[in-house]
């Protein structure tokens, strides 16, 4: 790969953008170009991308707009196959800058060059350590959650928050700027065939091929899960994102029935796409509603089974069987039923053998389709959670079991990382735990719809 506009000036993106490549260890050939430069950070630069005397695969451009049309027919010349400009200044920024994009696009498409962006941080893959970031990132952990977004955000700051906050990992972050080529729906089509990604995440300001995008996102959504965040639904945000991409938004309420009609699944805030990716990455597909919940707190049932029920799960009535396990070893002044409290039972059997025996009876009644497990985390309560969690995993793989857990800080934390080493997601919240089965449900629907035949 080339890197235009490469530096040894620490706060270049320049600077940044090599570095990053090499602090990550990514082991593809890498060529600085910069006519005033003879080596960035120790490797040999050229003055042009067309006088590299070796095969480029992709150019990275990081130079001022007014420059890229020029770099761009450089790179034309040269037969590089792709281009990710990160350069910000065209269609954002008015009529001027417009012009450029569509000259940029028009040297592309005459060479057959493809190009991400411009005004994009662009790519992260971390099966290889490939990255054109120019703000300097940490390197993230391999995982199944892929993202696209319109913006460099998701492979910046958000890339930050997932790697320190979350335990799930990424396979790829797809940063796509003005997308003068490649879109949304190129992206799609690769994710849906890479096998490192299980659930694709979008950010999204606005749709320019939108029956492209109806059409690709209905295919892949048979395939794996999508989860969309789109920004501008005011006026304001309408505004806003054109300034800052020059996005085309589409009407709100068109985007909604799009959303409905490919299967996606549509969130309203940056956590809660974080929530439910984090569902996909660790839970199976819920194919029935029915919710047994599991709470040390007669608070904490009683807010999940609301939960619930505005998240369109059923609190299912549980098999007289189960009814009668659970009785038996309640105190008599306790009745078993859903949600089941842990706490009668913890009275009588001590803390893990309460939740052992709740969690076991519910995940063995043929009626309960998941489970929700409300826990405190207090030195009366504290047991490993992960140890005794991982005993029912693999038996009832099929159930999908979510965890909220309160109580100290410290402990918190612990218990949800080995939980979700273990692949079962720990919610800071009762509703966004239930929000999270609820999308493992509503994809489960969207995968037994039967596909729609498109007229001409």
């Amino acid at each position: 790969m080339a890197i235009v506009g490469a530096s040894n000036t620490p706060g270049k993106f320049g600077y940044f953008l090599l570095k990053n490549l090499m602090d990550m260890g990514f082991k593809g050939r890498i060529y600085p170009v910069n006519p005033n430069l003879e080596t960035a950070l120790g490797v040999k630069a050229f003055p042009t991308v067309n006088s590299i005397p070796y095969e480029v695969d992709l150019s990275v451009i990081v130079v001022p707009a007014v420059h890229v049309p020029e770099i761009v027919r450089d790179c034309a010349k040269k037969n590089v196959k792709g281009v990710v400009i990160c350069s910000s200044g065209f269609r954002e920024l008015g009529s001027e800058g417009a012009r450029r994009e569509q000259e940029i696009a028009g040297i592309a498409r005459e060479s057959g060059m493809r190009v991400v962006g411009p005004n994009t941080t662009g790519i992260l893959n971390t099966a290889n350590n490939f990255t054109t970031t120019f703000i300097p990132i940490p390197k993230a952990k391999r995982g199944p959650v892929a993202f696209i977004a319109q913006t460099g955000l998701f492979a910046a700051a958000t890339l930050y928050w997932i790697v320190s906050t979350q335990n799930f990992g990424l396979s790829k972050v797809a940063g796509l700027g003005n997308k003068s080529d490649v879109d949304d729906s190129d992206i799609l089509d690769y994710l849906a065939e890479d096998r490192e990604t299980k659930v694709i995440a979008i950010y999204v300001e606005g749709i320019d091929k939108g029956r492209r995008f109806l059409e690709t996102a209905e295919r892949v959504s048979k395939m794996k899960p999508l989860v969309v965040l789109k920004a501008g639904k005011s006026g304001a945000g309408v505004k806003a994102a054109r300034s800052h991409t020059g996005a085309l938004s589409m009407n709100d309420r068109v985007f909604d029935a799009v959303c409905k009609r490919a299967g996606i699944i549509r969130v309203e805030n940056l956590a809660e796409l974080i929530d439910i990716a984090k569902a996909f990455a660790y839970a199976p597909i819920l194919h029935g509603n029915r919710i047994a919940i599991i709470s040390f707190t007669g608070a904490g049932g009683v807010m999940s089974a609301d939960s619930s029920s505005r998240y369109g799960l059923s609190v299912v009535d549980l098999s007289k069987n189960t009814l009668t396990r659970l009785q038996s070893n309640l105190p008599s002044w306790a009745r078993a039923g859903n949600p089941i409290d842990a706490e009668p039972l913890f009275e009588r059997v001590g803390a893990e053998s309460s939740i052992r025996l709740a969690l076991e009876a519910a995940l063995e009644d043929d009626r309960v389709d998941c489970v929700s497990l409300v826990l405190v985390s207090m030195p009366v309560f504290e047991f490993d959670i992960s140890r005794l969690i991982s005993e029912f995993k693999s038996k009832y793989s099929e159930k999908p079991i979510v965890v909220h857990i309160i109580g100290l800080k410290e402990s918190v934390d612990s218990h949800t990382r080995k939980l979700e080493e273990l692949g079962v997601p720990v919610y800071s919240s009762i509703e966004r735990s239930i929000a999270a089965l609820s999308a493992l449900y509503r994809y489960g629907q969207i995968q037994r719809r039967k596909p729609i035949l498109h007229q001409g």
